[in-house]
């Protein structure tokens, strides 16, 4: 029998210096397996029939588990929505912070960055599944306002990838981030339509010259 745990609310407001712990300590692969299973059913439903099929009911008979098991973990439709954004982005931006901080900050670390983000962008199913949440989630002031949060969570991954984690961030490399973030946002939906006709290498090459460049004009990488 599973451990008796604390409800968490995924997605809800963190500071800075939470999200940081956090990371040590992904919350998504620390849920129980119960809330585990109910997570990749919701997925599978997502996927498979999109947002309008994906009922309390639906999840709950697909994981083969009580619906009120998905009140105890994740609250309610909303809690459970913002916890599937989450397990669909949070662990490959964790994996980023892990990859890159084997390298001291400069060509590699950017290198490795840009490698990890267009492992995110090719991840097509991924994506699909998070453009049948983007439609329904702008609907609800509630559900956009922490889906809004996660991704200040990913531009701060971005930042601590960048040894800029710990303090405040200058307004250039912030926009850096948030540009990071809108790249494979667009690059995701350009690939999941025409992945033949998108040269994601190129492209990537690109982008890193160009992060190179800002970073240079930054005083955070020497490109000689």
């Amino acid at each position: 029998m599973e451990a008796q745990v604390p409800k968490r609310r995924p997605g809800r407001p963190r500071t800075r210096q939470q999200a940081l712990e956090l990371r040590a300590q992904d919350p998504i692969e620390s849920l129980p397996p119960t809330a585990r299973r109910l997570l990749d059913a919701a997925r599978r439903i997502l996927e498979r029939d999109g947002i309008a099929a994906l009922s309390l009911s639906a999840v709950a008979e697909e994981a083969d588990e009580s619906k009120a098991s998905i009140g105890y973990h994740f609250g309610n439709k909303e809690g459970l929505i913002v916890a599937l954004v989450d397990s669909l982005v949070h662990e490959a931006n964790r994996g980023l912070v892990a990859q890159t901080h084997q390298y001291p900050l400069g060509d590699t670390r950017l290198r490795v960055l840009m490698e990890g983000e267009r492992e995110i962008i090719e991840d097509t199913q991924g994506f699909i599944a998070l453009l049948e949440i983007f439609p329904y989630a702008m609907r609800s002031e509630s559900i956009r306002g922490r889906i809004a949060d996660l991704y200040a969570g990913y531009r701060d991954t971005v930042l601590d990838v960048l040894d800029a984690g710990q303090g405040t961030p200058t307004r250039e490399l912030a926009s850096f981030a948030l540009l990071t973030i809108a790249i494979v946002d667009g690059l995701s939906i350009q690939y999941a339509l025409d992945p033949d006709r998108v040269d994601l290498e190129a492209a990537t090459h690109l982008w890193q010259r160009m992060g190179r460049c800002v970073l240079s004009d930054l005083g955070m990488v020497d490109i000689g």
